[in-house]
């Protein structure tokens, strides 16, 4: 990326962790290149409505575009190009679009994120550990990727994908036990009590005997992984 440009910003920022809903929301992609490309996957996994404008892009982002899941604008960055937009990423190789894009999108109060430069971003992007549902997100404020990285890949050998099945059976149970008498204390003691039981090694084991058993004991009958609408893929 080259050395940064200068910025206004002196003091050293602690982040607000964050989730955003970006679905169908119009984000702004600057860059056509392989760091651009995986900025587009994040944003497409979210469901936004991505726009990428670079004169060059990858083959990926190509492909992309002919599939009608982007817009592709092969031109340069200027000013206006930013409005209309929710969010915004500069990922290019050049220090004087990247500045400009920056502070534009301050000017105007869009979200920007400067690839690799952290003090011209407005939010960073943390290592996210995706278990459908479930997202844990790690970061250490652009000071150290690399450890955010090496800690991500700790938490994805301990949280398999079961956990996405796990969080598709509690949230399922959540949503019945909402509909119930039951008091609050109550509720939450149950999800509580299965948040700490077997469920994951059995999900991992596809064993839906085992699971069934847990959620009758725990609910008793209407609570079965059938009547809850949950399936457990068995490849």
């Amino acid at each position: 990326m080259g050395v940064a440009f200068t910025s206004p910003r002196l003091k050293k920022v602690r982040y607000y962790p964050v989730f955003l809903d970006i679905n169908d929301k119009p984000c702004l992609v600057i860059g056509g290149g392989s760091v651009a490309q995986r900025k587009v996957s994040g944003l497409l996994g979210a469901g936004a409505l991505v726009t990428v404008m670079s004169p060059r892009a990858t083959k990926g982002i190509l492909k992309l575009a002919s599939e009608g899941r982007i817009t592709l604008q092969k031109r340069e960055f200027t000013p206006e190009s930013l409005k209309g937009f929710v969010l915004c990423f500069a990922a290019t190789d050049s220090i004087e679009v990247n500045e400009a894009v920056w502070r534009e999108a301050i000017k105007l109060g869009v979200p920007v994120n400067v690839v690799d430069d952290p003090a011209h971003c407005s939010f960073i992007v943390p290592s996210v550990v995706d278990r459908g549902d479930l997202t844990i997100a790690i970061s250490t404020s652009g000071r150290c990727p690399a450890l955010s990285r090496s800690i991500r890949e700790k938490l994805e050998e301990i949280l398999g994908t079961e956990y996405e099945t796990l969080v598709e059976i509690l949230g399922a149970i959540r949503r019945k036990l909402l509909k119930t008498g039951l008091s609050r204390d109550k509720k939450e003691s149950i999800i509580r009590d299965l948040v700490k039981s077997p469920l994951p090694a059995l999900i991992r084991d596809k064993d839906t005997s085992g699971i069934n058993g847990i959620l009758r004991d725990a609910l008793g009958k209407g609570y079965a992984l059938s009547s809850l609408g949950v399936r457990i893929k068995t490849k």
